[in-house]
């Protein structure tokens, strides 16, 4: 049929009440899709952002509800909360660190905002340990993120931080 999506998103979507709902937001559209996957197999509801500016966007798009959990799964892109802007040159490498957090915080508290309640937030532990993000538990602390720690490699893991 002509116009039709070949592919529409409520296939993807558990059958039944969801378990709970996920938003995983990464730079990396298919790792956002192995854990979408992992996830609603699970029975669990699971909506994804590529960039940070696609936080609001998931709640205009879509009836998502309360999130309960939000992952990184890997780098939050957005130099000036814009997709596909290249970095400033005014904008040191150095301070990647500052940017990763900010659009954490960013992406936070816009959930938060919405449904009136910080859902919990889960990074990616390897990011971390590899430099990836350039940020330590310390700069999130300060920044006020509140978080725990999961393997990339098993997002069925996630599960277990799910309230």
């Amino acid at each position: 049929m002509p116009g039709a999506h070949v592919d529409p998103v409520e296939r993807h979507l558990p059958k039944c009440e969801p378990r709970g709902t996920i938003l995983v937001i990464s730079d990396y559209r298919p790792l956002n899709l192995g854990h979408a996957a992992a996830l609603v197999r699970r029975g669990y509801a699971v909506y994804t952002a590529v960039t940070c500016t696609d936080v609001p966007r998931v709640f205009e798009r879509f009836d998502v509800g309360q999130v309960d959990l939000v992952v990184f799964a890997s780098l939050v892109h957005g130099w000036h909360h814009r997709e596909a802007e290249a970095r400033p040159a005014g904008i040191p490498e150095a301070t990647d660190g500052d940017w990763q957090t900010r659009n954490m915080v960013q992406a936070l508290e816009a959930i938060g905002g919405r449904q009136g309640t910080c859902p919990r937030a889960l990074i990616a532990l390897e990011l971390m340990e590899y430099g990836w993000y350039k940020i330590t538990a310390e700069t999130l602390a300060a920044a006020g993120i509140d978080f725990q720690t999961y393997s990339v490699s098993n997002p069925q893991g996630i599960v277990q931080f799910m309230p």
